[in-house]
């Protein structure tokens, strides 16, 4: 699988964007394209004001158009900008002070989804709206990293930044991004802000059916609990999509998304919405030459402890020793063979060999294999001991988990498996799955008493999650990537050096000391990663694998028909 992310001809330039040249074979054809993702999104918009939840790729591509894109081979193209800021340049200075200024060119002619100007002041605005205390998300990066962000003129703007930043040169790093916003639509709204609240603002139906972006197709439609249809968008930066019109579908029951694409009504399936059933359609496509499925190693799988003191319950789990016990009570390999046919990629940290920090990975990076004595001598540590039924019991009495998980077919057969084996190494376990339809829902996601086990990116935007500032809570309206309440000053400052660092071997250096502190703290048992099944028909020409750092969905605008 590595080989094949790896392999493939030389990139087109960073500053660059070749429009793909119709082969003979493509025809016109007015079909919309019919995409399955598991869940329905709470919003399209890249950077919303309610949790988006994870495996929302598809969704978040179509409609949108950020400053640069990353391709398949993880190289960052511009999109809405005419070319990326360049390292000491005067695009780009850094300060004897240690500030810096990063200035940005945008595309000429830049239109939203409704025919108004896309400017700088649009990125202004943007940058008013996330940074504001009312809307909760002031803290996270990159807006708690700048001063202050100017407007030069129509095509120019500049960020002023408190400190240096490596990913200042895109703006697009997944949920550390700066997209722009119409302040033609929304400026009002915010204006209003102090008076009617940070809630108005946040539910605004411009977050939801009636969503104005710039990416490759603009909202027709959107029909709560069905689909949403987009319309290609002439005016996209990069050039109108070939093919004229999208639907969303939400859902992820196996044999109504097998059906479509076996019928041939829908034409792919992603984002979690095909998983078990991905195996057996590979068999019936391989007989009828009608389909492809490959897999893409894009998410961290993980179960995440409860570390909040006011919720963690059985308080057993805020101590080490148990966290290390149990995770010693997790047999990879064996949930493995049972659930993912022995093909899961068997994770140790949130970083993947064959992704872009991979080279971090070294020794001193504990792990924790299987090892049921290892479980017994912690437990008799923390002072827990067996009673009668096998049960431990300790200081507060039986213990009694809560093991949790995501209405994923998948996962749902894997807390099974792991509940057994936590069973026969002494833990007793309750099972709970949360439905599809509260799979978005932050506070409940935020809420678990004890473990809870889902997908997150993998590589850097799992560090990033794991940031005190990214503690969900009803003050930033319960967005943010680290559930379980994580709170270590240490990781923090690594994290903030991490961020300031722009020389890639001193930024590799300090994600291998992350490692070390997550690991050493467990914040939570890194389990697989993710290879997500994509599949497609094979008159569609265009989808193909891609690093874990890109999006499948990124050249959606070039996919096109030949058949």
């Amino acid at each position: 699988m590595l080989t094949c992310l790896l392999m493939g001809c030389a990139p087109a330039p960073a500053g660059s964007v070749s429009p793909a040249t119709a082969p003979s074979n493509t025809v016109a054809i007015d079909r919309p394209l019919v995409i399955f993702v598991g869940v329905e999104p709470s919003t399209v918009a890249t950077r919303g004001l309610v949790q988006k939840g994870a495996g929302l790729h598809a969704a978040l591509r179509i409609f949108n158009a950020l400053p640069a894109l990353v391709d398949d081979k993880g190289i960052p193209r511009p999109e809405l900008l005419a070319s990326l800021p360049a390292l000491n340049t005067d695009t780009w200075q850094v300060f004897p002070d240690g500030t810096m200024q990063t200035t940005y060119t945008l595309r000429p002619n830049l239109t939203w989804h409704d025919g108004a100007e896309l400017t700088s002041d649009d990125f202004v605005f943007s940058w008013h709206v996330y940074s504001s205390p009312d809307l909760g998300i002031a803290g996270q990066a990159p807006m708690s990293l700048m001063s202050d962000l100017q407007a030069v003129d129509r095509e120019h703007f500049q960020i002023h930044w408190k400190q240096p930043y490596a990913d200042a040169e895109t703006l697009s790093l997944y949920n550390s991004e700066l997209p722009a916003l119409p302040k033609h639509l929304m400026g009002a709204a915010f204006d209003q802000i102090a008076t009617s609240g940070g809630d108005v603002f946040a539910t605004n139906s411009f977050w939801g059916p009636q969503y104005v972006g710039a990416g490759p197709y603009r909202m027709q439609q959107w029909e709560t609990g069905g689909f949403v249809e987009g319309i290609g968008f002439d005016k996209y930066p990069l050039g109108a999509p070939k093919i004229s019109r999208v639907r969303l579908r939400f859902g992820n029951d196996q044999n109504v998304v097998m059906a479509n694409l076996l019928s041939g009504d829908a034409h792919v399936a992603t984002d979690s919405s095909i998983a078990q059933a991905a195996e057996e359609l590979r068999a019936q496509w391989a007989q009828s030459k009608a389909g492809s499925v490959f897999r893409w190693p894009n998410a961290w799988h993980s179960t995440t402890f409860q570390l909040r003191p006011e919720v963690a319950n059985p308080r057993a789990v805020l101590d080490l020793r148990v966290r290390k016990a149990i995770a010693h009570s997790i047999d990879k390999q064996g949930i493995s063979e049972a659930v993912y046919a022995g093909q899961g990629i068997i994770a140790d940290t949130p970083i993947w060999v064959g992704s872009a920090w991979g080279a971090a990975l070294d020794d001193s990076i504990a792990t924790y294999a299987f090892d049921p004595r290892a479980t017994e001598t912690l437990m008799t540590e923390a002072g827990y001991k067996k009673g009668g039924d096998g049960v431990y019991s300790g200081p507060g009495g039986r213990l009694s988990l809560d093991l949790g998980t995501s209405q994923n077919p998948d996962f749902v057969r894997e807390i099974l498996v792991m509940a057994d084996g936590f069973g026969n190494a002494g833990f007793e376990i309750q099972q709970r799955v949360v439905p599809s339809a509260l799979a978005q829902d932050g506070q409940l996601r935020a809420s678990f008493p004890a473990l809870f086990t889902s997908n997150t990116n993998l590589g850097e935007s799992a560090l990033n999650y794991m940031a005190i500032k990214q503690i969900p809570s009803q003050a930033n309206r319960w967005v943010g990537g680290n559930r379980g309440g994580w709170v270590s000053p240490e990781f923090d400052r690594l994290l903030a050096t991490f961020n300031m660092t722009l020389d890639r071997e001193g930024r590799l250096q300090l994600v291998r000391q992350m490692l070390r502190v997550h690991a050493a703290d467990l914040q939570s048992v890194s389990l697989f990663f993710s290879a997500q099944p994509f599949a497609y028909v094979n008159s569609l020409k265009g989808p193909a694998n891609a690093v874990p750092e890109s999006n499948l969905t990124w050249n959606v605008h070039e996919w096109e028909w030949t058949a």
